[in-house]
């Protein structure tokens, strides 16, 4: 297969997952990857992981393995990225998987030039084990026709939830090259530094609902799920320089995605009082500087807070949020895994919850 055959590289880092890399494999392997190609960035796994794939890559011609020159999934993707074909790159992370009818509609439209932007954009599910439900996640909607430009971002954005996961994004790879466009490496929340320095070079864009991932949660391993000041600190520096990158650019939506960052970094201030008792010093001078962090927010609840920082300060605030926070997460673990239990999401395969909403 020459290189102006493959449309599509799936680059999938691989780290001690050897529970869940056949699922994450599998659901690929169910798409017409005739014009793609899979990359297996290999780390220094002490399980099966490495060996599942080179199992994998002796009997698919189309799957590649490599060992990540450093550690970390920031220097596996930027390692793949330095040797995939594809004219697009998609990011799938190996302990999640994704829904094959629907992702391979998508391949189909990138292959038939249905869709050609630099970045296509879409909707994903959360697969919580601890409810084992799937939530959908839809900023774009599920009864949205495809928006074609950035001017669909804002109405993505008035919702509360993450948009800066690199998975949910298709990328075209020539447009990532031109801009420099790397994971920056030895930190966390690398995402979000990503996902802003793509949108600050102002891409071709298109918005489809197509919600071909699925996102687990609820395994232990996230910033909520076990939060340590190297988390919280990486996770709070990312988002400062994101805020700042956008303050000091002419990007004409900007101040909607400060309003998202500002917002992220005040539900991080929670976690402040959840680390390690011996960090929690540490934790809090992190938001010492958060009157310029929040400040020019167009988000009325991210002014509301700054008031509160001013009046109470930051360790009252981190111990409220922490209070709000619990409830939710009762609610999370006993209430909705006994109503969706009784529900249409128990067990179910994406793609056919939405044949059933229709």
């Amino acid at each position: 297969m020459i290189k102006d055959d493959i449309i599509l590289s799936i680059i999938i880092p691989v780290y001690n997952v050897e529970p869940y890399l056949e699922q994450c494999l599998g659901a690929v392997l169910q798409c017409n990857l005739s014009c793609c190609e899979i990359i297996l960035a290999l780390g220094n796994s002490s399980d099966r992981s490495n060996k599942i794939c080179l199992d994998y890559e002796h009997m698919f011609p189309f799957i590649h393995t490599l060992y990540q020159s450093g550690t970390g999934l920031s220097n596996a993707r930027n390692c793949a990225m330095d040797i995939v074909q594809g004219e697009y790159l998609l990011f799938l992370d190996s302990d999640d998987y994704v829904d094959s009818v629907c992702l391979n509609n998508l391949i189909t439209s990138i292959r038939d030039k249905t869709l050609s932007p630099d970045v296509i954009v879409t909707d994903f599910y959360r697969l919580d084990q601890r409810t084992n439900c799937f939530l959908p996640i839809f900023q774009i909607g599920e009864d949205t026709p495809i928006q074609y430009g950035m001017e669909f971002l804002p109405t993505m954005l008035r919702k509360r939830q993450c948009f800066w996961n690199v998975w949910r994004y298709i990328y075209r790879r020539d447009f990532l090259e031109r801009h420099g466009i790397r994971f920056i490496e030895n930190s966390l929340s690398e995402d979000v530094d990503f996902t802003a320095k793509v949108f600050l070079a102002e891409p071709e864009i298109v918005f489809s609902h197509s919600p071909y991932y699925i996102y687990v949660v609820g395994r232990g391993g996230s910033l909520m799920d076990c939060p340590d000041i190297k988390r919280l600190s990486d996770t709070v520096f990312i988002l400062r320089q994101a805020i700042k990158k956008m303050h000091t650019s002419s990007f004409p939506y900007a101040p909607q995605m400060i309003a998202q960052f500002q917002f992220e970094y005040i539900l991080n201030l929670a976690l402040t009082v959840e680390i390690d008792p011996e960090d929690r010093t540490e934790a809090l001078a992190l938001y010492q500087d958060w009157p310029h962090v929040l400040s020019e927010s167009i988000d009325p609840v991210v002014r509301c807070a700054a008031l509160l920082l001013r009046i109470l300060g930051t360790k009252p605030i981190a111990y409220g949020l922490h209070v709000i926070k619990c409830p939710r997460r009762w609610i999370k673990k006993y209430m909705l895994r006994g109503k969706f239990r009784n529900d249409y999401y128990q067990d179910a395969v994406p793609h056919q919850l939405c044949r059933r909403r229709q």
